[in-house]
């Protein structure tokens, strides 16, 4: 239950920010111009506070997008002002048309990249790609090359009257379809806060380039300012995700577990899990598969009942917390655990082709064929509670260790205290 409310808070957090960006815009006509000064100023000030995180965290995809949020921002606010100054609206126009194209590219562009630092070679790389766009946009706003913009920004699709809904071109409304296509679809393989950060604000631009039209500068900057305000939680979320949870498993990681121990109250009781044989396992199957019957273990243990809450320790072993409980009340429930991994099967696939005495592989009726071999796994089970002579979690713990040992001496495949 937990785990759900968690993962509903991540998808809804980056849309909830924008539903209060948006009361806020509604509220901006209540403001003086200095306030508004401020307020086209502030999208600037989160921009350097979520690169500076970014850097610190080594977040490449988050820096380089608010790299070009700062650059699509700044030109709107002064490179579009000095061309209306001029005179020169269509160049406004234009200027409008090239934003509308190059935030959706690049958001999409850079959600495939992966996290390779920003001043490695592949750093450069992309921090080159900006800079060869921002020369393009550039060279295009030469009224010589007004055609080709003209090009760009027609309506290439008579039958779809799109011109009359939004100020948005056709093209510009492919590239923001293709890049939310995108980034859903990574989000359902990758199941990454870092694609609905991006989906988020790839809606928040959508709605400011499709209401200014080039012509306000309000929604734009706030708009903007809570893209970048959802960058900086996204990699925030991330980096809490990481420090604090096992990346294999999906488990609460040990640091959890230490700072949840310091939470316990004067009851409580402290179990350890061990998988029995795993080295063995993992020199038989080799480690993949070893990852893959963790995997299964802590999907079973997390369903723990009984009040208790499971944390991968490290290897093959986990732990389990029951705050305001003692031993006799979770014997039942680590018995049932222990009971549910022994009945699950593991499925492990071989491949079909065997090796003859000569060394090369057999053909034979169902060569090449995968074969699967079901397999199960145990686990042992040592449990302790606080008392006179266990006062602190971490005696516990080496008591529940303790009786760990126990359990496989016994024989494996039991719980003991």
């Amino acid at each position: 239950m937990k785990t759900i409310m968690k993962t509903t808070f991540k998808l809804v957090l980056p849309f909830a920010l924008l539903a209060l960006a948006y009361l806020f815009y509604t509220k901006t006509t209540a403001l003086s111009p200095a306030q508004l000064d401020m307020v086209k100023w502030a999208p600037y000030g989160i921009f350097l506070i979520g690169g500076i995180i970014s850097w610190k965290f080594n977040r490449s995809r988050e820096f380089f997008i608010l790299t070009v949020l700062a650059l699509g921002l700044a030109a709107y606010t002064d490179l579009a002002g000095a061309l209306t100054l001029k005179g020169l609206a269509a160049r406004r126009t234009d200027l409008h048309l090239l934003i509308s194209l190059l935030l959706p590219f690049n958001i999409a562009l850079f959600s495939f990249f992966r996290e390779r630092g920003i001043l490695s070679l592949w750093g450069i790389l992309r921090i080159a790609a900006i800079a060869a766009q921002v020369g393009l946009a550039y060279w295009l706003l030469d009224p010589a090359r007004q055609p080709l913009l003209q090009t760009l920004g027609k309506t290439w699709i008579p039958a779809v009257k799109s011109s009359a809904l939004t100020p948005l071109s056709q093209v510009s409304l492919l590239l923001f379809l293709a890049a939310l296509i995108i980034l859903i679809v990574r989000q359902v393989s990758h199941r990454s806060s870092q694609d609905i950060s991006f989906i988020a604000v790839l809606c928040a631009l959508f709605y400011a380039l499709h209401q200014t039209g080039g012509g306000n500068p309000v929604l734009y900057a706030v708009a903007f300012a809570v893209s970048g305000i959802i960058l900086i939680v996204s990699i925030i979320q991330d980096s809490y995700s990481m420090a604090f949870s096992d990346e294999l498993t999906g488990l609460p990681s040990r640091r959890a577990l230490k700072q949840d121990m310091m939470k316990l109250g004067m009851n409580y009781a402290i179990a350890m899990l061990d998988i029995d044989h795993f080295k063995k396992f993992n020199d038989t199957y080799g480690h993949d598969t070893g990852d893959e019957v963790l995997k299964l273990v802590a999907s079973t243990i997390k369903d723990v009942t009984g009040g208790g809450k499971a944390y991968r320790y490290g290897g093959e072993e986990f732990t389990i917390l029951f705050p305001g409980k003692n031993s006799t009340d979770v014997l039942p429930h680590l018995e049932e655990l222990r009971e549910k991994v022994s009945k699950r099967a593991f499925t492990l696939r071989r491949s079909g082709r065997g090796k003859g005495k000569s060394g090369r592989k057999a053909r034979g009726r169902g060569s090449g064929k995968a074969r699967s071999k079901q397999i199960y796994i145990t686990i042992s089970i040592g449990v302790s509670q606080k008392s006179d002579k266990h006062k602190t979690p971490d005696t516990v713990m080496k008591s529940a260790d303790t009786a760990l040992y126990r359990a496989k001496k016994k024989g494996r495949n039991c719980v003991s205290k």
